[in-house]
């Protein structure tokens, strides 16, 4: 009996361990979910949080959504990026110092989708985790998993637009280019738009710099595949069938300097050269596209640095445009 008795506390031993094996994956139990809405909560009368628990990003995401004028029936919807100077906690769109989006859409009848916590990730799915932020699956959150949940949640009329300030201006048109129909137009604001080269790959590391990163953290080694998946310029056909809005200042001071302007001298220096080097990368893809049939609307300022101001201007010359993408 003493071997039979040992055999059955082996069995019941090894039973247990792979039970406990078992419940100790918590990635691959991950992996299985659906992303989902676990939670809404009212700002305001038009504006919400939703918290979206993420199996690509493995933590629960904060987005919140500016709601139409009128809700009577469907409406399109805007996704709005941040830039490289963005908030963890917040989308620098609806802060009154910077976006000042409210009052903006306040008559507009559009879904706005503000993702939160983007800065120095280029809204890209990273090959490695990010040293501050983590698992970072930008791309696939928004553009596998998020917009099903926003168009269920807010009966939207299925049209989509995206756009974004600097850093998010090159990754709203990435964005657009590898989710093909997703979105019927997508507008850059003050963006550089070259990953490729010394240059691109420079301009790529002061993006990511910002979280103590290194790009190759993101898409591997330099000029490896994923680079060149990721090249705006090469896949530039892509964005064929997508309305598309290209702004940029000259980097001049303009109507929005004034001897009021705090920090004025790094406005004009700073704000000022990188704007005179958006302008000038604006140009280039501009040109590029227009070769390949894209639709494209340049909007080139006499003047402007880079800066709140100017792209809040640009949001309502642009948004005739994304208007009637979204009401198509």
């Amino acid at each position: 009996m003493r071997p039979h008795r040992a055999s059955l506390r082996s069995v019941v031993l090894v039973g247990a361990l792979a039970l406990i094996s078992l419940l100790a994956l918590p990635s691959t139990a991950l992996a299985d979910e659906t992303p989902k809405i676990t939670s809404v909560t009212e700002l305001s009368s038009r504006l919400v949080l939703l918290d979206v628990a993420s199996p690509a990003m493995g933590r629960t995401m904060q987005v919140k959504v500016l709601l139409p004028a009128d809700r009577s029936e469907p409406r399109g919807t805007l996704y709005l990026l941040d830039g490289n100077s963005g908030q963890i906690e917040e989308n620098n769109w609806l802060a009154p110092a910077n976006g000042d989006i409210v009052p903006f859409f306040a008559d507009k009848n559009v879904n706005v989708v503000l993702p939160i916590g983007g800065t120095g990730t280029m809204y890209t799915d990273w090959q490695e985790d990010h040293p501050k932020f983590g698992r970072l699956k930008w791309e696939t959150f928004l553009t596998k998993e998020l917009p099903s949940l926003i168009d269920t949640r807010f009966a939207t009329n299925g049209h989509n637009a995206i756009g974004g300030i600097s850093m998010g201006a090159e990754a709203a048109l990435i964005l657009a280019q590898r989710s093909a129909g997703l979105y019927d137009a997508v507008a850059g604001y003050s963006g550089c738009y070259t990953t490729v080269g010394g240059f691109g790959k420079a301009l790529t590391d002061l993006v990511v710099i910002n979280g103590n990163a290194r790009s190759e953290q993101m898409w591997g080694p330099a000029g490896s595949e994923a680079w060149q998946e990721h090249d705006i310029f090469a896949n530039a056909d892509k964005l064929r069938g997508t309305k598309v809005y290209l702004a940029s200042g000259s980097g001049l001071p303009g109507p929005h300097e004034t001897l009021d302007t705090p920090a004025l001298g790094r406005v004009l220096v700073v704000g000022g050269v990188m704007e005179l080097g958006s302008n000038l990368c604006t140009d280039q893809i501009t040109q590029v596209l227009r070769d390949r049939g894209v639709d494209v609307t340049r909007s080139a300022q006499p003047v402007g640095t880079h800066g709140w101001p100017y792209w809040r201007d640009e949001l309502v010359r642009s948004w005739p445009m994304l208007d009637s993408a979204l009401s198509a």
